[in-house]
């Protein structure tokens, strides 16, 4: 009886989901249902000045008090989960695709194309990942528009790294050897057999990588080159209320607690999903 239980114990912790992977899932369902329907939970419009309430404290007509304008800080946190989420998603899922792709080819390829891959990383990671793009957007002007285009010419090259030597790996291995001895093609070799054995730390960055795009994303915008004013998004926030850390602590602390909230969600996901993609290898 023991041994059937412990065997029928086994079998069940196989299936059930790592905790990690829960509980990011969690939040970030949550943060995904506030960025698509901010007005379920949103009592006030995130731009409107309300000059009677200006620097309220929170209270129950405003549970996170109101800035120098008299805009309603809690109502302009949950709206800007639809600009920090769509941040999260834009700016990465660009240099997901096509550093994957490149990658692929790379590691597969080998020769030239890596020698030159090699030098437009040692190129790339020379420099701060942040330095380079504020510089580009700098140039571009600001806006999210920009500063996607600006995470999309450095971010690429880290999925393509990562693509890139779990493609040389696997394509050493027999069931590469065997696909060139079938006279598969390269592209189906790549495609429908080696890169879905080596996606895994890309897709795993790939999470990690969102968060850290919203923390861009914010860092952008306090600094003016994200997304503007009076749009409600935490780096904006954050940037109005710099200036009233004394007298007004709530116009910053709230929109900084969304950040470390949703950015804990996607790691604990990312955690979560390598955990899951690590066992099913």
């Amino acid at each position: 009886m023991s041994a059937a239980w412990a065997a029928a114990r086994s079998a069940f912790r196989l299936k059930v989901l790592p905790r990690s992977l829960v509980s990011g899932g969690v939040i970030l369902g949550l943060s995904l249902v506030l960025a698509l329907w901010p007005s379920l939970l949103a009592p006030y419009d995130p731009t409107a000045f309300d000059y009677s309430a200006l620097l309220a404290p929170p209270s129950w007509a405003h549970p996170f008090g109101t800035d120098n304008f008299g805009r309603d800080v809690f109502s302009r946190v949950i709206h800007a989960y639809t600009i920090d989420m769509q941040i999260a998603i834009f700016a990465t899922i660009g240099p997901f695709i096509f550093g994957t792709i490149v990658g692929a080819f790379v590691g597969y390829a080998g020769g030239i194309s890596e020698a030159i891959f090699g030098r437009i990383v040692d190129a790339t990671i020379t420099f701060p990942f942040l330095v380079l793009v504020i510089a580009i957007v700098s140039v571009l002007g600001p806006g999210l528009g920009n500063m996607y285009v600006a995470v999309g010419v450095v971010g690429w090259v880290f999925y393509a790294r990562l693509v890139a030597a779990e493609i040389k790996v696997q394509k050493r291995l027999d069931y590469a050897d065997a696909g060139r001895v079938m006279g598969y093609t390269p592209l189906r070799i790549i495609f429908r057999h080696l890169l879905p054995n080596a996606i895994t730390p890309a897709i795993v960055y790939w999470m990690t990588d969102m968060a850290l795009a919203i923390l861009l994303g914010s860092s952008l915008g306090y600094l003016g080159l994200g997304a503007q004013p009076p749009a409600a998004e935490w780096g904006v926030q954050i940037a109005d209320g710099k200036n009233f850390m004394n007298t007004a602590w709530w116009i910053s602390v709230f929109p900084g607690v969304a950040i470390v909230l949703t950015g804990l969600g996607f790691s604990l996901a990312g955690d979560g999903v390598a955990d899951l993609l690590r066992v099913r290898r």
